[in-house]
Protein backbone atom coordinates (compact mmCIF):
# COMPACT_ATOMS: atom_id res chain seq x y z
CA UNK A 1 0.00 0.00 0.00
CA UNK A 2 2.59 2.67 1.12
CA UNK A 3 2.08 6.26 1.80
CA UNK A 4 -1.18 6.02 3.64
CA UNK A 5 -1.18 9.41 5.00
CA UNK A 6 -1.00 9.72 9.08
CA UNK A 7 -4.26 9.45 11.47
CA UNK A 8 -3.81 12.82 12.45
CA UNK A 9 -2.06 15.88 10.43
CA UNK A 10 -1.45 17.87 13.33
CA UNK A 11 0.85 15.08 15.45
CA UNK A 12 4.13 15.36 16.29
CA UNK A 13 6.49 13.09 17.98
CA UNK A 14 9.32 14.84 20.23
CA UNK A 15 12.30 12.15 20.54
CA UNK A 16 14.99 12.72 22.80
CA UNK A 17 16.85 11.14 26.14
CA UNK A 18 16.97 14.94 27.55
CA UNK A 19 14.32 15.55 29.08
CA UNK A 20 14.56 19.52 28.80
CA UNK A 21 14.63 19.52 24.96
CA UNK A 22 11.30 17.02 25.21
CA UNK A 23 9.80 20.05 27.52
CA UNK A 24 10.81 22.96 26.18
CA UNK A 25 10.89 21.68 22.13
CA UNK A 26 7.17 19.87 23.00
CA UNK A 27 5.92 22.97 25.12
CA UNK A 28 7.02 25.31 21.81
CA UNK A 29 5.51 23.34 19.27
CA UNK A 30 1.51 22.78 21.86
CA UNK A 31 1.56 26.57 21.79
CA UNK A 32 1.62 26.84 18.30
CA UNK A 33 -1.26 24.43 17.90
CA UNK A 34 -0.28 21.18 17.32
CA UNK A 35 -0.56 17.48 19.42
CA UNK A 36 2.99 16.53 21.02
CA UNK A 37 3.65 12.96 21.38
CA UNK A 38 6.98 12.16 23.64
CA UNK A 39 9.48 9.44 23.78
CA UNK A 40 12.90 9.19 25.52
CA UNK A 41 14.51 6.04 23.57
CA UNK A 42 14.32 5.05 20.21
CA UNK A 43 12.25 1.54 21.61
CA UNK A 44 9.89 3.64 23.37
CA UNK A 45 9.38 6.55 19.65
CA UNK A 46 8.92 3.45 17.74
CA UNK A 47 6.13 2.16 19.76
CA UNK A 48 4.48 5.53 20.00
CA UNK A 49 4.62 6.14 16.39
CA UNK A 50 3.01 2.92 15.36
CA UNK A 51 -0.08 3.10 17.28
CA UNK A 52 -0.32 7.05 16.93
CA UNK A 53 0.60 6.99 13.36
CA UNK A 54 2.07 11.16 13.79
CA UNK A 55 2.81 13.60 11.05
CA UNK A 56 5.95 13.97 12.04
CA UNK A 57 8.67 13.02 14.41
CA UNK A 58 11.32 14.83 15.28
CA UNK A 59 13.95 12.55 16.26
CA UNK A 60 18.00 12.88 17.91
CA UNK A 61 20.42 11.23 16.12
CA UNK A 62 21.77 9.61 19.49
CA UNK A 63 19.10 7.64 21.68
CA UNK A 64 19.32 5.14 24.12
CA UNK A 65 17.79 1.40 22.52
CA UNK A 66 17.64 2.74 19.14
CA UNK A 67 19.49 5.29 17.89
CA UNK A 68 17.63 7.67 15.35
CA UNK A 69 19.09 7.05 12.08
CA UNK A 70 17.40 3.43 12.79
CA UNK A 71 14.46 4.58 13.92
CA UNK A 72 14.21 6.63 10.65
CA UNK A 73 14.64 3.18 8.85
CA UNK A 74 12.32 1.74 10.58
CA UNK A 75 10.05 4.30 9.77
CA UNK A 76 10.46 4.17 6.49
CA UNK A 77 10.24 0.69 5.72
CA UNK A 78 6.72 0.10 7.23
CA UNK A 79 3.86 0.72 4.88
CA UNK A 80 1.59 2.55 7.90
CA UNK A 81 4.47 5.13 8.52
CA UNK A 82 6.21 5.52 5.48
CA UNK A 83 4.49 8.95 4.66
CA UNK A 84 5.57 10.18 8.22
CA UNK A 85 7.98 13.17 7.67
CA UNK A 86 10.78 13.53 9.54
CA UNK A 87 13.25 15.73 10.68
CA UNK A 88 16.85 13.95 12.92
CA UNK A 89 18.12 16.26 15.27
CA UNK A 90 22.11 16.46 16.44
CA UNK A 91 24.05 18.08 19.20
CA UNK A 92 27.72 16.02 18.31
CA UNK A 93 27.04 15.26 14.59
CA UNK A 94 27.10 18.46 12.34
CA UNK A 95 30.04 17.27 9.35
CA UNK A 96 28.25 16.80 6.22
CA UNK A 97 28.89 13.04 6.41
CA UNK A 98 26.22 12.74 8.95
CA UNK A 99 23.80 14.94 7.30
CA UNK A 100 24.59 12.91 4.20
CA UNK A 101 24.13 9.70 6.06
CA UNK A 102 21.03 10.89 7.56
CA UNK A 103 19.26 11.50 4.28
CA UNK A 104 20.08 8.07 2.99
CA UNK A 105 18.15 6.53 6.14
CA UNK A 106 14.85 8.61 4.91
CA UNK A 107 15.37 11.91 7.13
CA UNK A 108 13.36 14.74 5.02
CA UNK A 109 15.60 17.15 7.52
CA UNK A 110 18.42 17.38 8.86
CA UNK A 111 19.21 20.34 11.60
CA UNK A 112 21.49 20.80 14.59
CA UNK A 113 21.19 21.51 18.25
CA UNK A 114 20.84 23.90 20.39
CA UNK A 115 17.34 24.53 18.10
CA UNK A 116 16.68 27.56 16.69
CA UNK A 117 12.51 27.24 17.06
CA UNK A 118 11.65 29.67 14.81
CA UNK A 119 13.93 27.39 12.35
CA UNK A 120 12.15 24.46 13.72
CA UNK A 121 8.72 25.75 13.55
CA UNK A 122 9.17 26.90 10.08
CA UNK A 123 10.58 23.31 8.96
CA UNK A 124 7.13 21.76 10.72
CA UNK A 125 4.87 24.30 8.53
CA UNK A 126 6.48 23.23 5.64
CA UNK A 127 6.32 19.53 6.13
CA UNK A 128 3.11 19.11 7.65
CA UNK A 129 1.31 22.38 7.40
CA UNK A 130 -0.47 23.99 9.85
CA UNK A 131 -1.85 22.53 12.74
CA UNK A 132 -5.60 21.45 12.72
CA UNK A 133 -7.75 22.33 16.05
Amino acid sequence: MGRMPPEKPGKVLVVDDDRSTLLILGGRLIRAGYRVLTAANGEEAWDVAARERPALVISDMLLPKMDGLALCKKIREDPDLAATRIILATGVFKQAPFRAEARSSGADEFVEKPFDMEQILTLVKALIGEPVP
